[in-house]
C-alpha cells in the first residue's frame, strides 16, 4: 500500500539564481544543466569536485520569471553559494540564499494542498514514487517518516542522510540511475572522471536496497558475506534500508551461494545487483 505524506523538509534550503546568463553558466558547471528543464519543471543535478566526488546534489526548479530555485542540502547552502558565485565569473546572474523559503514534499492527497502554497512545484525528478516536490514559504508540517520510507523504497540515497561532501562518487549514490548526470551535454566540473567511469564500466559501488526480518538494520551496520565485508547500511526505516556496497563482491558471494548478514542476522537483497 502506498503511504501518503505531506511534510516540510527542514534539512533543505533554497538558493535562487536569476539573470540572462544564469542558465548558460550553470550548464557548464553542474552534472545536469538547467537548459533542458521544461517551464515549471524540475531536474536532479550535482556539483562535483574535479576528482569526481560529490560536493552536493540538488533539485533545480524552473520558476519562470523568477528564474531558478535550487533545492539544496541546508548544511551545504553557504558553501554552494560561494562556489557558484566563483564559477559565475562575469556572467550576468544573481545568486542568493533565500532564508524566507523552504522545501516540502507530498504524495497522495497532500499534493493538492502543497500546490496551493508552492512558489514552484514539480514531480520529484528522481523517481515518481516520491510524489510532488516544491519550494514553499519557510515552515510547515515536519513529519518526514512517510517521505523517508518512500525514498528508501525508491532507492534514492540523499545527501546528509546517506553521505556527506566529498565522500562518494556520483555513481556510488546512483546519480546516473536517478537522472542526475547528463553525459552528453558537454562539460561540467569532474566530467573527465565521471565520463571515464561511465564509458569503461568502472562502477564498483552502488547504493542498493536491503531488508531484514525482523527489523534490525541500523545506520552504519556492516553488510557481510561470511567474513568478507561488502559495505554498510546508510539509512534504514522499519526493516528496509539503503546500503552502499561493492557490487562485484556481492555478485561473487551470490554466485558462491553465501548468505548475506548484518550483525549476524540474515539480510535479503531487494535489487538485482547484476543490473545496476
Amino acid at each position: 500500500m502506498t503511504q501518503p505524506f505531506l511534510t516540510a523538509l527542514p534539512q533543505r534550503a533554497v538558493i535562487a539564481i536569476s539573470g540572462p546568463e544564469a542558465r548558460s553558466f550553470l550548464q557548464r558547471v553542474i552534472t545536469r544543466g538547467p537548459e533542458g528543464i521544461a517551464t515549471g519543471g524540475a531536474a536532479f543535478s550535482a556539483l562535483l569536485t574535479p576528482q569526481g566526488k560529490v560536493l552536493a546534489d540538488f533539485i533545480i526548479f524552473d520558476a519562470g520569471e523568477d528564474g531558478l530555485f535550487f533545492d539544496v542540502p541546508a548544511s551545504e547552502a553557504d558553501a554552494l553559494l560561494k562556489r557558484l558565485t566563483l564559477y559565475r565569473l562575469r556572467a550576468k546572474a544573481e545568486i542568493a540564499l533565500r532564508d524566507d523559503l523552504g522545501v516540502a514534499a507530498a504524495r497522495g492527497e497532500g499534493e493538492e494542498e502543497l500546490k496551493t502554497v508552492a512558489l514552484a512545484a514539480a514531480p520529484d525528478p528522481r523517481d515518481s514514487a516520491l510524489g510532488l516536490r516544491a519550494v514553499v514559504p519557510a515552515g510547515g508540517p515536519d513529519d518526514e517518516a512517510g517521505y523517508d520510507a518512500a525514498r528508501i523504497k525508491a532507492r534514492c540515497p540523499e545527501f546528509g542522510r546517506d553521505y556527506a561532501a566529498s565522500e562518494v562518487f556520483s555513481t556510488d549514490v546512483n546519480h546516473d540511475l536517478l537522472g542526475g548526470i547528463d553525459y552528453k551535454k558537454g562539460c561540467f566540473v569532474g566530467q573527465e572522471v565521471a565520463s571515464r567511469m561511465h564509458r569503461k564500466g568502472g562502477v564498483r559501488k552502488r547504493t542498493i536496497r536491503v531488508a531484514a526480518d525482523p527489523a534490525a538494520l541500523d545506520k552504519g551496520a556492516e553488510l557481510k558475506a561470511g567474513d568478507t565485508p561488502l559495505g554498510a547500511v546508510t539509512s534504514a526505516r522499519d526493516g528496509d534500508a539503503l546500503a552502499l556496497v561493492r557490487i562485484d563482491r556481492i555478485a561473487k558471494a551470490l554466485e558462491a551461494g553465501e548468505a548475506l548478514t548484518v550483525d549476524g542476522g540474515a539480510v535479503r537483497l531487494l535489487d538485482d545487483v547484476t543490473k545496476l
